[in-house]
C-alpha cells in the first residue's frame, strides 16, 4: 500500500484558477460541472479523477470500471452521481489517505453541485414563470423588500426600465399610483407579501391609454355635436394633489354623476378630464355639486373651459382649461360683479362682499359687457335711484340676462325695498346697509 506524502503536490495556481472559473459559470449547471473537470484535471493529484453527474451510473455496479475508485456524489435529494478516479501511475492500491481525500473533495463536490442544481431548477422556474407571465395582458413584477427586483414579464421590465417606482410612496400606504412611460398613462397597484422570508412586493401594472385616448375622441365627437346643435359643452380638468388619493380614484363617483352623452376618462397620471353639456352658471352649479365626492380629499385643483367663450377646437379648450386653474374652493367661490358709476359705493361694496364672493368692478356699460361675455357671474349688482332713468336699468338686466341666463339681480337704494319697482326675482339692498345682513341677503340668493 502507498503512504502519501506529508504535503500533496498540486498544481495550485492554475486549479484555483479554473475552480474560480468554474464557480462563475455556478447558475449555468452544464457549463458549472465542466468548469469541476477542469480544475480536477488542472491538479497533480485529481487529475486521474471523473465527475459522472448520472445518477444511473451511481445506481448501477456494472457502470464503475475495475482498477478505479467511485465515490457517490450525494444531496439532500439523494444521488447527484459519481466521483471516480484511478491510480496515478499503473496499478496500485488506495491507501487510507487517499480515501479520505477522496472522500472529502466527494462531499464538496455533492454539496456544490447539489446547490448548483437547485439554483438551475429555480432558474428554470423563473423562465417558466416569466413564460407564464407574458401571457398576462398587463404588467406584473415582484420586488423584494429590499427593492431589488425578482421576477417580471416583459410589459413591466419595459415600463419600470424607464421610470422608478414610487416606492416611498408606496411604503408609506398608497397601494395603487400612476406613471408615464413610453407616452403611455400607466396605473400600478401594489399588494405587500408577508407570507415570504423577508416579505415582498407584487405590482400590477395597466396601460390606462386607450382610456385616455376614448376621452380625447369623445371631446372632439362631443364638440362637433354641440357645435352643430348649438348646445352647451365644456371640458373640466379635476387633481388631487395628494397622490396616494388621485382624483383617478374618483372615476367611477364622477361618471355616476354624469348625464347622457357625457364622458368622464383619465386625461393623465395626475388628472381626470370630463366633458359636460353645460356652460356658464350652469356649468358652475353642476362643479359645486361634485364637491360631496371630492370633500375628503386636500388639494383638489380644477380647471375649465367652455365651448365658445374659449373657443370651438379641442386645443383651443385644453389650453383655456389648462390656464383658468386653480384650487377648487378658489375657482368655485360665487362671483359677483358691481356695476356702479360711483367708485365709492362700488369700492364699499367690493370690500364688505370681498370676505366671501369674488367680486369685480366695472362703472360703465361697455366695460360691463365685456365682463360678461368674459367669464360667468353668479350675481350682478346695480343701483337704482329714482334720479337714474328706468330704461338704463332695464338695460343692464337685459344684458346680464342675455349674455348670462339665470344670472342674479341684485339692486342697491335708498328708497325702501316696497317702493323700488323691480320685478319679483330682483333683490333690493336698502342703503345704509348694515353689513352682516347684506352678506347674510347675498348669500340666501345665491344658495337658491
Amino acid at each position: 500500500m502507498s503512504i502519501l506524502a506529508p504535503t500533496v503536490p498540486l498544481n495550485g495556481p492554475i486549479a484555483l484558477r479554473a475552480l474560480a472559473r468554474a464557480f462563475g459559470q455556478f447558475d449555468n449547471f452544464d457549463r458549472f460541472v465542466g468548469g469541476l473537470q477542469a480544475a480536477l484535471d488542472s491538479s497533480t493529484t485529481f487529475k486521474h479523477s471523473i465527475i459522472a453527474v448520472n445518477r444511473e451510473m451511481a445506481e448501477s455496479v456494472g457502470r464503475f470500471p475495475a482498477g478505479a475508485l467511485s465515490f457517490p456524489l450525494l444531496g439532500d435529494s439523494g444521488s447527484v452521481g459519481a466521483l471516480q478516479t484511478s491510480a496515478l501511475e499503473g496499478r496500485r492500491q488506495f491507501a487510507a489517505e487517499d480515501l479520505h481525500l477522496l472522500a472529502g473533495l466527494a462531499d464538496f463536490l455533492g454539496a456544490v453541485l447539489t446547490q448548483a442544481q437547485r439554483l438551475q431548477d429555480a432558474g428554470r422556474g423563473r423562465e417558466l414563470l416569466r413564460l407564464l407571465l407574458n401571457q398576462a395582458p398587463v404588467g406584473i413584477a415582484a420586488y423584494g423588500a429590499d427593492r431589488r427586483p425578482i421576477v417580471a414579464n416583459e410589459l413591466a421590465v419595459r415600463w419600470l426600465g424607464a421610470v422608478p417606482l414610487p416606492f416611498e410612496e408606496i411604503e408609506t400606504g398608497g397601494d395603487s399610483f400612476y406613471l408615464r412611460s413610453e407616452g403611455k398613462l400607466v396605473y400600478g397597484e401594489a399588494r405587500r407579501v408577508a407570507e415570504v422570508p423577508g416579505g415582498a412586493w407584487i405590482f400590477v401594472l395597466h396601460d390606462l391609454t386607450p382610456e385616455q385616448g376614448r376621452l380625447m375622441d369623445g371631446m372632439q365627437r362631443e364638440l362637433y355635436r354641440a357645435r352643430a346643435e348649438k348646445s352647451a359643452c365644456s371640458l373640466v380638468l379635476l387633481e388631487v394633489a395628494d397622490a396616494r388619493h388621485s382624483a383617478l380614484r374618483r372615476l367611477p363617483a364622477l361618471r355616476a354623476t354624469l348625464q347622457p352623452g357625457e364622458i368622464a376618462g383619465p386625461y393623465d397620471a395626475h388628472r381626470v378630464g370630463l366633458i359636460v353639456s353645460a356652460s356658464g352658471l350652469a356649468l358652475r352649479r353642476r362643479l359645486r355639486n361634485l364637491r360631496p365626492i371630492l370633500d375628503d380629499l386636500a388639494g383638489v385643483r380644477l380647471g375649465y373651459s367652455e365651448l365658445g367663450r374659449d373657443g370651438r377646437t379641442p386645443e383651443a379648450l385644453l389650453h383655456a382649461a389648462l390656464q383658468r386653474y386653480g384650487g377648487l374652493p378658489q375657482m368655485l367661490r360665487p362671483a359677483l360683479l358691481i356695476h356702479d358709476e360711483n367708485p365709492g359705493v362700488a369700492a364699499t361694496l367690493a370690500m364688505v362682499l370681498g370676505r366671501e364672493f369674488r367680486v369685480v368692478q366695472s362703472g360703465s356699460l361697455e366695460r360691463t359687457r365685456d365682463l360678461l361675455d368674459g367669464e360667468p357671474f353668479e350675481g350682478i349688482i346695480a343701483e337704482w335711484e329714482p334720479g337714474i332713468d328706468r330704461a338704463g336699468h332695464e338695460s343692464i338686466v337685459r344684458l346680464a340676462r342675455g349674455l348670462q341666463p339665470g344670472i342674479r339681480i341684485f339692486y342697491t337704494s335708498v328708497q325702501p325695498a316696497a317702493q323700488v319697482p323691480a320685478e319679483e326675482e330682483a333683490v333690493v339692498i336698502e342703503k345704509p346697509f348694515e353689513v352682516s345682513a347684506l352678506v347674510a341677503a347675498v348669500r340666501q340668493a345665491l344658495e337658491r
